[in-house]
């Protein structure tokens, strides 16, 4: 995620990005051929690496005349990484990173726009995927800024036999709102000692799924603090004071969901598709009154959908064997290879008509969760603004709502006071 600082330090780059152009970047020319940069993020290891070989070696026999440079970097500071590879005029031919760390990249103007360089490229990916790396808002001109690649999402675990202690039906999952609320006090008149999950309200997509919108039209401002949302937030400050959200949810850094989940004290949690194989064989217990549904909304549909994305440098000096070889990773038929190996979905259309999708078997957990995910996939959205980082308001939301849980603030005033400081940060 883009602090506002390292915002800055990008924005400050771009200006130097576009003094030095005429020196352009990283890529070079060597022994007659065309020498493309390309970076992923934590993915050179035993999993993903003959993947990534095999990749790199059709492409390269294909085009005799380019060699392709991968280089990874670790997950841990590569926020950082990419701000200083783009203010010291280093930024790969090739980036891959979520939008959230692209916004600030393509806001700086140190990524190509794509829909202006191929605009063809649209009608190769899904909708929503294609509008996950649309940028727009103030100072950025509205377009894509690189090519979708996987995609993630998960259904929600219950615990089977801990619904049952507290007085829930196993076969009556929540699916809105009203069913989580209704549920979750259901558990807290039992006093049965568990919770029914850690929502709070205080995230971004906490409000979308009750249909609240975070930004205006245009992404040019805030404006989730509507009466809509005052209502949802004050919904889990009233089940809050009533003993139905576990204090420790408040909060930011908390991360232990998965043990208070493994031990009994939640009755749901979110995962990802693949997360059963887990249960399955690390709480084997666990896995056998486990069952799964989807992520709770009010409109129909996963908010909670995650993109990757292929960016390629505006000041790359070869800035078309870039966005071809950035068009062949994620193409479809690369994609679905790729998705299959690292349990994710592909952003590319047909990839989820593939008949490896249509033939899950639903008898068992995996297979269900896969098939919800899959569900997920095809119709959910990613609700969150890529420039809504943590540092631009997404962690100052949270500790305002966990105010007004602990009744330090009313929701309006939580709701209102986050609105200000994210309008404050996007206007700067």
């Amino acid at each position: 995620m883009f602090s506002l600082k390292k915002i800055v330090a990008v924005t400050g780059a771009a200006a130097m990005l576009l003094s030095v152009a005429a020196c352009g970047n990283s890529s070079n020319s060597a022994g007659g051929k065309t020498e493309v940069s390309f970076q992923t993020w934590n993915l050179k290891n035993d999993k993903y690496t003959p993947y990534f070989k095999g990749l790199i070696a059709a492409y390269e026999k294909a085009n005799p005349d380019v060699t392709i440079k991968w280089m990874d970097q670790p997950s841990d500071n590569y926020e950082q990484k990419l701000s200083s590879q783009a203010a010291s005029n280093e930024l790969p031919d090739i980036v891959d990173a979520a939008p959230s760390l692209q916004y600030g990249l393509a806001k700086a103007g140190a990524l190509a726009n794509v829909s202006k360089e191929d605009p063809s490229a649209q009608k190769q990916f899904y909708p929503n995927a294609w509008k996950a790396v649309t940028f727009q808002g103030k100072k950025i001109e509205k377009a894509a800024y690189g090519f979708p690649w996987y995609v993630n999402d998960g259904p929600m675990y219950y615990n089977t036999k801990l619904m049952q202690q507290c007085g829930l039906d196993p076969n009556k999952l929540p699916v809105t709102y009203d069913d989580y609320f209704e549920q979750a006090n259901t558990m807290v008149k039992s006093h049965c000692g568990a919770y029914m999950s850690t929502l709070t309200g205080g995230g971004s997509a906490d409000l979308s799924a009750a249909g609240v919108p975070i930004m205006n039209d245009n992404e040019t401002k805030y404006v989730f603090n509507s009466p809509k949302a005052v209502a949802l937030v004050q919904r889990f400050v009233d089940l809050y004071k009533a003993g139905g959200i576990p204090r420790e949810a408040l909060s930011v850094q908390w991360s232990q969901q998965g043990e208070f989940f493994q031990k009994g004290s939640l009755v749901s949690m979110s995962g990802s598709a693949y997360s059963a194989d887990d249960f399955k064989k690390n709480s084997p217990d666990l896995f056998n009154n486990l069952t799964v549904g989807p992520k709770i909304s009010d409109i129909g549909r996963s908010v909670y959908v995650s993109y990757e994305m292929l960016s390629v440098s505006s000041q790359s000096k070869h800035k078309d064997a870039a966005m071809k070889f950035a068009q062949y990773v994620t193409n479809s038929k690369n994609q679905l290879e790729f998705a299959k190996k690292s349990n994710t979905f592909p952003s590319s259309k047909g990839g989820l008509e593939d008949p490896y999708y249509q033939k899950i078997d639903e008898s068992t957990l995996q297979g269900k969760a896969l098939k919800i995910t899959l569900d997920e996939v095809k119709k959910g959205f990613a609700s969150r603004p890529p420039q809504f980082t943590d540092e631009a308001g997404s962690l100052y939301i949270q500790q305002q709502v966990a105010l007004a849980l602990q009744g330090q603030l009313t929701a309006k005033q939580a709701l209102d006071k986050s609105v200000n400081y994210a309008n404050e940060k996007l206007n700067k």
